[in-house]
């Protein structure tokens, strides 16, 4: 049975067109890699404007644990407890199948800051779930081994990084004299730096793309982190964290800086090795806390969706949203074809 799909608004008017179901996705895929509403450098502003917001939301949960784990025990996990925050935002959002359009729009606005690393994790068992009608425990296996080896992995490479550039003479701490933002200006500088950031990492991606179509965002991310810790002996990473807070810090990038820092610590030995040891705790804390936030992406997606796959889940949503509108506006009786507009001001109230 036909349904409306294509609508616009222009000049105070609705217009509608028949299609099948089926039209619904294929319309969308078009619009996206054929420069319709997902056009390449759309993708890059909206880049640049969600990735800004999410350092932002990050600064002010940032503030929000500098309050409450002041002069704590905890006080050493500010940093982490703000990840693991916006890990749960990602899977809450993830979960409901929400976030998953953020990432649609702003690719790497939505996948570079941690809340997209919950949901994109969380999706590496709803994929098999939903898709392959895989078990639970293998399942949710995907999902705790990404972590593992991920992490682990990058934690391992710039760990030794940091430790041969103490070796070399490096000085530690390198931040390119760039003090500390306080006050507002703090969060002025998260939001653009934080949506710069994204929209460098987009552009680099759509770069890749173009060269080879085997790209995928994962590997722009493993790029993302390995690029904290190989600008760390030059400055720019501490002078990034000074200056943006959390429009650095709340981005994978920051996974690479801290673990360099670890490295530099471990070689210079004595209380510095505490505090790397320390901060490596910490850095071992917030993966746990977001490994545990992706696996509740992929128990919340189970709970609302079951294994109906995410497309699907869309599509639905979709129709959904479009028969309540044509509710409101009423096509014509002709559904062969045709150009129909309606006047909202004309439309009949319910």
């Amino acid at each position: 049975m036909p349904i409306f799909f294509a609508f616009k608004t222009h000049m105070g008017k609705v217009r509608f067109q028949a299609g099948s179901r089926c039209d619904l996705s294929n319309y969308a895929m078009k619009e996206k890699y054929e420069g319709g509403f997902m056009s390449k450098g759309k993708t890059v502003i909206y880049s640049f404007l969600v990735g800004g917001l999410l350092a932002l939301i990050a600064q002010t949960i940032l503030s929000f644990w500098q309050v409450v784990l002041a002069g704590t025990p905890m006080e050493f996990f500010m940093g982490g407890a703000t990840l693991i925050s916006m890990g749960v935002i990602g899977c809450i959002l993830g979960g409901l199948a929400i976030y998953q359009y953020v990432e649609e729009w702003a690719t790497f606005g939505a996948l570079l800051p941690f809340s997209g690393f919950a949901m994109a994790v969380g999706m590496k068992a709803v994929g098999p779930w939903t898709t392959k009608n895989e078990s639970m425990g293998k399942c949710i296996w995907n999902c705790v081994w990404f972590v593992v080896w991920f992490n682990v992995l990058f934690m391992a490479i710039c760990v030794a990084i940091g430790y041969v550039c103490g070796m070399m003479g490096v000085e530690p701490a390198q931040n390119l004299g760039v003090a500390k933002t306080e006050g507002g200006m703090l969060f002025f500088n998260a939001f653009w730096v934080g949506g710069l950031l994204a929209a460098i990492f987009q552009v680099l991606f759509l770069i890749c793309k173009s060269i080879t179509p085997k790209t995928t965002p994962l590997y722009i991310l493993m790029t993302a982190w390995m690029v904290g810790a190989i600008l760390a002996p030059f400055g720019v990473s501490g002078a990034l964290a000074n200056f943006a807070g959390q429009g650095f810090s709340v981005m994978i990038t920051v996974g690479g800086y801290n673990t360099y820092n670890i490295g530099m610590d471990l070689f210079l030995g004595g209380e510095h090795a505490a505090a790397g040891l320390l901060h490596l705790g910490s850095f071992a804390l917030a993966v746990c806390g977001l490994a545990l936030t992706a696996l509740f992406t992929f128990w919340i997606y189970n709970w609302v969706f079951g294994r109906k796959p995410i497309h699907q889940v869309h599509i639905e949503k979709a129709q959904a949203s479009l028969k309540e509108l044509t509710e409101k506006f009423p096509p014509a009786d002709n559904l062969e074809g045709f150009d129909y507009d309606v006047d909202p001001s004309e439309a009949p109230a319910k």
